[in-house]
């Protein structure tokens, strides 16, 4: 008897060692992310920073770190384009803006992507039929969902 209860007794000091360390590992992982955001964040104030001292490469170098870093940022790939749309380089424009439509799809914001992809197709035509092609794939997902 007595060892049963010894046994029950270390395996609750497990689970509770078990759920601490948890806590802990998760507790680090959440601030590896907030500092991954804080560094992400001073780094888009550093390239806007570079643009708007109109030190165009600086700010060029800066943004594609950011877009290399993180896909999903949609204000780096939209300044990164306009860093582009500003030197005349309307093919790399046209990429930084699709990229932005891609996810503005992916996020649901409809009308942007359309706002961009007009946009687009006055630079790089097959930029712009990514975007549409995007947004026709949108479309029919909405009617597959809406009649199921």
């Amino acid at each position: 008897m007595l060892n049963k209860n010894i046994f029950f007794i270390l395996l609750g000091y497990i689970a509770v060692g078990i759920a601490v360390a948890y806590v802990f590992i998760h507790d680090d992982q959440v601030d590896a992310v907030a500092e991954q955001v804080a560094v992400e964040e001073m780094s888009l104030a550093e390239a806007r920073q570079a643009f708007w001292a109109r030190d165009m490469a600086k700010a060029e170098r800066l943004y594609q770190i950011i877009t290399n870093a993180d896909v999903g940022n949609i204000n780096a790939w939209g300044e990164l384009g306009n860093i582009y749309y500003l030197q005349s380089r309307w093919q790399e424009a046209a990429a930084a803006y699709t990229e932005v439509a891609l996810r503005l799809v992916e996020m649901g914001d409809i009308p942007q992507a359309m706002y961009l992809q007009q946009l687009v197709s006055r630079l790089d035509a097959k930029q712009a039929q990514r975007i549409h092609e995007s947004l026709r794939s949108q479309q029919v997902s909405q009617q597959v969902s809406q009649q199921g």
